[in-house]
């Protein structure tokens, strides 16, 4: 899914920032540049989508303001998470609403962080890179073919999940979070600890109870294995 090109022996990565704000725009574009990362600058969400269905390889990563002309935030996260290209692409939103329930909703479409404006662009440039990592590697510890829960697969190959053989549609955020779980099954993992595994820096930890809240959904017949210890986290449990 990476777009990459070299350019003198290093991996130049594809950042596109979507952000009506010009100063903002700009600010953001010129510390991916510092990062030997290519911005691709948008303030318009009709322009980006435009553009994007004319590409041939997804961006890296997308950044974007929630409050913008023409379409909101939410619905570019809605049309992204569709397109073809894109269902494994990290989105990280980038806003100044902030309450706890723009979190949740936004995370719940499908967006895989959230930064509250304002921002420190060194913490911004630092998150991007901490998102691109997972999105190539995975977790490091995940070398190996795969890992199961019962009818629950993880193929870390190709960063996928299956339930009974049938591959399950997962952001790269719940891609983690049940890898995490399944790798660690039978062991409670905090929320802290689930947090760190999607990269996310700035948010609350009711972030997490979202995505469990889609894995389960998503589980289907399996999401009686994922199980929640109050106060502590959650854990993964093999039928008996």
């Amino acid at each position: 899914m990476l777009w990459a090109v070299a350019q003198g022996g290093e991996t130049i990565r594809r950042i596109a920032v979507l952000e009506d704000d010009t100063d903002i725009r700009e600010l953001i574009g010129l510390y991916v540049q510092r990062e030997s990362m290519e911005p691709v600058l948008f303030g318009s969400p009709v322009a980006f989508l435009t553009w994007l269905d004319a590409q041939r390889t997804a961006p890296d990563l997308l950044i974007l303001d929630l409050m913008m002309p023409e379409l909101s935030g939410a619905d570019v996260i809605k049309a992204v998470r569709k397109h073809p290209l894109c269902d494994n692409m990290p989105i990280v939103v980038c806003s100044a609403k902030a309450t706890e329930s723009d979190v949740v909703l936004t995370l719940g479409l499908g967006a895989d962080t959230y930064i509250r404006k304002p921002f420190n662009p060194r913490e911004l440039v630092a998150q991007i890179g901490a998102m691109l990592r997972r999105a190539q590697a995975g977790f490091a510890v995940s070398r190996h073919a795969g890992v199961t829960a019962g009818p629950i697969s993880i193929d870390s190959a190709r960063k996928t999940a299956s339930v009974g053989g049938k591959q399950i549609d997962l952001t790269p955020a719940e891609y983690h979070i049940l890898t995490m779980l399944v790798e660690r099954k039978g062991s409670v993992v905090s929320r802290e600890d689930l947090l760190r595994a999607t990269g996310e820096t700035d948010t609350v930890e009711r972030v997490i109870d979202v995505h469990i809240t889609s894995i389960r959904r998503k589980l289907s017949d399996a999401a009686h294995l994922l199980h929640t210890s109050r106060g502590f986290g959650y854990y993964i449990e093999e039928d008996s």
